[in-house]
This record gives structure tokens, sequence and C-alpha cells, in this order.
């Protein structure tokens, strides 16, 4: 009997070791004949492939912000080609000064890739056309950072935006920020900060945000550069037993709009103890998921918060001209119209509103 069982496991070891041998062997040839004949699988993007996000460096903070002083492009398909000027303090556009100059009034703009602008040039950004549209009398500054969530936004403020002396922020949503709120490890490569929820308020979680491991480095650069890699990561997908094949486990997120709305009105106590105001507006894109918001107001209006969606007008100038530059196809981020026609609602909503002159 101890005879048989001994034999039984050295088969299963041989087994399991040339079973192993066949895999690697495999990777190899696999990874060999895809590269003799120029074959790129997809994977995490690498640094010459991921526009904006190659000008991203590590913060324990906010997990990724803007290297100051960098160049690049975001190239989305058109008419702009995406050139990006990042600022001496790490925000896409103009040097910008901590001391408001005087008989000018700073305003704000908070959001993600929407606000930063992927695809488009400096001139045609959303909050460069609200600056056209206020007038030298206003100085608008563009704080959106590809990815960032409603909790990056927050912390943005906080640590930087805060000393710019505004008496007023535009927070620009996506409604991506609902899940990205929830989520501490995003696009396969970035572990961010975040926030729970607790009887006492927010709390914050993933702080300082951690740097990527030796081995998730090496990991990350395999879901970079090896097609075999990609191809074994892609095909054990789901598989909690091959999870070695991803940099990090992420925590699962879901949509939470009592987050995103504690999250908020943590960012106006904020602005109100300084004497600006908050104005708040979603991105409206085509395919957006508007019910989110529709549930996020219901908060907004109950406690007084500022707040318009863009959805209906951005929708209508779509259908009025199918020609327009709105998107980018297959991607739903504003292309030059929409900047141009959000900031032109925003503008009249703030001016009514009284918010600006």
């Amino acid at each position: 009997m101890k005879q048989d069982l001994a034999g039984f496991v050295r088969k299963l070891v041989w087994v399991l070791i040339t079973g192993l041998y066949a895999v690697v062997l495999g990777s190899l040839a696999f990874e060999g004949l895809t590269r003799l004949v120029g074959v790129r699988l997809p994977g995490i993007l690498a640094s010459g492939d991921q526009g904006d996000r190659g000008l991203w460096i590590y913060d324990a903070n906010l997990g990724w912000f803007h290297a100051p002083n960098a160049r690049g492009q975001s190239y989305e398909g058109g008419p702009d080609a995406g050139t990006v000027r990042i600022n001496g303090l790490g925000l896409r556009g103009p040097e910008v000064s901590r001391d408001v100059p005087t008989g000018v009034t700073r305003a704000l703009v908070l959001g993600d890739s929407f606000v930063f602008g992927v695809g488009v040039d400096e001139e045609h950004l959303f909050s460069s056309e609200l600056q056209r549209r206020l007038g030298p009398g206003y100085e608008v500054v563009n704080m959106g950072v590809s990815g960032y969530s409603t909790d990056q936004e927050y912390l943005l403020f906080e640590s930087l935006g805060a000393s710019f002396g505004a008496t007023l922020v535009v927070l620009v949503m996506c409604d991506n920020d609902f899940e990205g709120n929830t989520q501490d490890f995003v696009y396969r490569a970035y572990y961010k900060p975040r926030f729970d929820l607790d009887t006492g308020g927010l709390v914050r979680r993933n702080l300082p945000v951690p740097r990527l491991s030796a081995p998730e480095e090496a990991r990350l650069w395999l879901g970079r550069h090896s097609n075999a890699w990609k191809l074994l990561r892609r095909a054990t997908a789901g598989l909690e037993a091959f999870d070695i094949f991803e940099v990090a486990r992420p925590r699962a997120g879901r949509p939470d709009v009592e987050l995103a709305f504690q999250l908020i009105a943590a960012l106006r106590r904020r602005l109100q103890e300084a004497g600006a105001s908050l104005a708040v507006f979603n991105t409206g894109h085509r395919g957006e998921r508007t019910g989110l918001f529709q549930a996020l107001r219901v908060h907004l209006r109950r406690e007084g918060v500022t707040f318009l969606g863009l959805e209906d007008a951005l929708a209508r100038a779509r259908a009025e001209r199918p020609e327009g530059r709105w998107d980018f196809g297959g991607n739903t981020h504003w292309n030059v119209d929409s900047h141009r026609v959000a900031a032109e609602v925003v503008h009249t909503f703030l001016v009514t509103r009284g918010l600006v002159r």
C-alpha cells in the first residue's frame, strides 16, 4: 500500500514537472514567434502608449500626479494633436502663482480626464473656454488629472488648491467616479487613496499610498512587454489561484452614491470656511449612466449644494449637429465642441446663480 502511494506521488510530481516544463517551453516559443513576426498583444499600457499617463509620477497623497514642467501628447484622433504642457505646480496649462493677482478673481476646475482634456489642445479645453467667457478679470485654473475620482480631487484641493485663494470651485464629475471612490488599485498598475464612511464621517484609507513592491514592478513590466505573460493572464482571468499574472489584487468597487455625496459635502465645508463657493456638474458624455447623478442630486438638493446636469444640453447639441466634433468615436471623452458647449452652459448657469459677474 505504501509502495503504491509512493509510486502515485512520484508519477504526480513527474506529471506536474513535465507540465510546468511544457508551459515554460511553450511560453518561450510563443514569445519568440510573436516577436519574430512583429505581433504585440494588448496589455497594460506601456510608457510609449499611455498618452498623458506617461506624464504621471508617484504621489504618496494622491497615488499619481503630473511631473512638474513635463511635456507630452494625448492624441485621440483629432482634430487637435492633444499637445500637453504641465506647469511648475504639476497642473495642465500656463504657470500659476499661489498668490491671486491684484484685481483678479480666481476659479478652480476639479475633475478627471474630461477636465484635463485628453485629445484636446490647451486652447480648446473646458477651462480655457470658460476663461474666455469670464474675461480678464478672472483666472481659471485647470486642476484636472486623468483617472482621478472625487476622493483624489478632494485631496488635491486640500493639498494644493486650498492655497490658491479661489472664490469659486467648479467640480466636474464623471459617472465612473461612483466606483472609483471605492477602489484602491486601478488601471492594473496604480494604487490610490480612498475613504470609508463611518459613524464619525469620512475615514481615510490607503494613505500614504503604497508604492509598487519589487515583485509587483516585475509583474507590471511583464504585463506591458511579454506576449506570453499577457496570454496567460487573459487565459486565467477571474481565477484567484492565478492572480500571479496580475500586478496586484484590487479591492472590488461598486457605485456608491452616498460616499460621493459625503466627499462633495466635505469639499463644500472646506470652501465655506474659506468664503468660497462650489458648483457641481457632470460630464453628460455619450452613454453616461445619468441615473447615478439623478440619485446624487437628491442629496445635493437637500443640502443646498449648487449643481447642474449637462446631459440634456450636450445631448441636444449632438442631435442638432451630428457632424460636430463631440467625442472620439470609440472614446466618449469630450472633443473640442463638447468642451465649448459645456463651457457655454456652465458660464450661463454661473452668471444666473450669481456665482460670477
